[in-house]
């Protein structure tokens, strides 16, 4: 059997805020010098193995753009090899910088360090088949906690554990009271673990806090800081300074609801002696459908840089107003190639009857045709090529497979020719229908006056750069051009 590989992918999916007294609330923004500082790097799950690469890319970066000469670093995860891995890259990369890290804690994969047992561990499951481990209680936790000790003392680097998604843990819940007391265990180890000096600060990364009350994984941030206002010192004395010194949320040009909760967190700490909190934003340019409340594959707010022709010149999305022109003759290649037309000849002429194996080869090409057809019309639809990509990998690919024993070279050349004009026209149309939708603002959206000439990466994350209400603002990038990207973006 023929394996192809179909060109469906490629083109950077640009970028996707963070301790103590680093991501402390910034005076207005008047310059892109100062906007430059609240960009912090986060290091996806996928691309740890980049670290290296990363980090060096984030501490090579000048002055005018790591501002005080602080850098934020995010990590996904609290492994040991993860520790180490940044640790290394520091050590190896740094020059006399200070470095934030942010560490997310709760999740953890099978295999490895996800393989022990802990008390309280929520299995996590996708289709029926198991993904990961959560938990946040304090024997977990202070597992962990070991681990940073020699981290924080490093000189040039602050630690910040973020508890990710703590709602997970309280969801099975019966009661506040519940809630309380599973919050506070782990909120009084991160306390005594700051006041210890094995982390600078601590913090919440939720996606539960912008949720609706009625949702089931609403986390409420009264809950929250409350809780963490009854702690009592390592002396059983009332707290005089909480170590919790950020909050994580979505926010982005569709996803506002962590807005609010922003307003909300400073308005308590002006009434309060206990809590200076910055707020950070995660996941600058990737939304979730329905104001992030819904479920499905994101979407991006961003713009590609795609093949305009079969040559390798490339273009912006934002810049050509109509379907790359090389997508059209690619598909009608395909159609034509896969017509079929000798053997529809001879089955409307009944001069014989086909053979079993052109019979088979006749309704294979038919149903190719109809794939194609379909590919062309869902352009029209499309808003997410995480979606695009899913349909791919498990629908498309494998109906080809499934109905052709083998391709011959031509043809396997033709597919590939049309997936990859096929894959640039999948990121015009769903650029084009983001943009769209932004622009006329409805169902809940406010609209946004974008700049033709602007992409919408650079003013969805200059959007959120601007607030005032946000301190940091993270972005996710998988690969060391992404870092260069991510600043580009605010110079551009």
């Amino acid at each position: 059997m023929t394996k192809m590989m179909l060109a469906s992918r490629g083109g950077n999916v640009l970028l996707r805020k963070s301790a103590r007294s680093a991501f402390r609330r910034s005076s207005p923004v008047r310059n892109f010098s100062s906007i430059g500082n609240k960009i912090g790097i986060r290091i996806p799950e996928k691309a740890v193995s980049n670290m290296d690469q990363i980090v060096q890319q984030v501490l090579s970066l000048p002055v005018r753009h790591s501002g005080d000469e602080v850098v934020t670093i995010g990590l996904p995860n609290t492994d040991q090899s993860t520790f180490e891995g940044v640790s290394n890259a520091i050590a190896k990369w740094n020059v006399d910088k200070k470095v934030v890290l942010t560490a997310q804690f709760g999740y953890r994969n099978i295999g490895g360090e996800g393989d022990a047992v802990y008390a309280g561990d929520i299995p996590i499951e996708e289709n029926g088949r198991l993904v990961g481990i959560y938990n946040i209680s304090e024997e977990h936790l202070n597992t962990v906690l070991e681990k940073c000790y020699d981290l924080n003392q490093n000189e040039n680097v602050d630690v910040v554990i973020l508890l990710h998604n703590p709602e997970v843990q309280l969801q099975d819940a019966e009661n506040v009271e519940e809630k309380v007391l599973s919050l506070k265990s782990s909120f009084n180890a991160l306390e005594h673990a700051s006041s210890a000096s094995h982390i600078k600060s601590y913090g919440i990364s939720s996606n539960g806090l912008c949720l609706s009350p009625k949702h089931p994984l609403h986390l409420s941030i009264d809950l929250v800081l409350d809780t963490v206002a009854a702690l009592t010192n390592s002396h059983g004395e009332p707290l005089k300074s909480s170590a919790l010194s950020d909050i994580q949320l979505p926010i982005n040009l569709l996803e506002r609801n962590g807005l609010q909760v922003a307003e909300k967190v400073e308005n308590i700490c002006k009434q309060s002696d206990i809590f200076d909190i910055g707020i950070i934003s995660c996941r600058p340019l990737t939304c979730y459908p329905d104001g992030g409340v819904g479920s499905g594959f994101p979407f991006k707010l961003i713009d590609y840089n795609i093949l305009t022709n079969m040559i390798g010149e490339t273009q912006w999305t934002h810049k050509i107003p109509e379907c790359p022109a090389h997508y059209a003759p690619s598909l009608n290649a395909a159609m034509g190639h896969f017509d079929a037309e000798e053997l529809v000849e001879i089955e409307q002429d009944g001069d014989r009857k086909l053979t079993t194996e052109e019979i088979e080869t006749l309704e294979g090409c038919r149903l190719l045709q109809s794939m194609l057809a379909d590919l062309d019309l869902s352009l029209h639809t499309m808003r997410s090529f995480e979606a695009y990509e899913n349909d791919l990998s498990t629908k498309v690919i494998p109906m080809i497979h499934d109905t052709f024993e083998e391709l011959d070279e031509e043809s396997a050349k033709v597919l590939q020719t049309f997936f990859a004009a096929h894959g640039a026209a999948a990121r015009h149309a769903i650029a084009k229908t983001t943009r769209a939708q932004l622009i006329s603002g409805g169902s809940g959206v406010t609209p946004y006056d974008i700049p033709k000439e602007v992409k919408l990466q650079e003013y969805a994350l200059l959007n959120v750069l601007k607030d005032e209400r946000i301190s940091k603002v993270m972005v996710g990038c998988s690969q060391p051009q992404h870092v260069l990207e991510a600043y580009s973006s605010i110079d551009a």
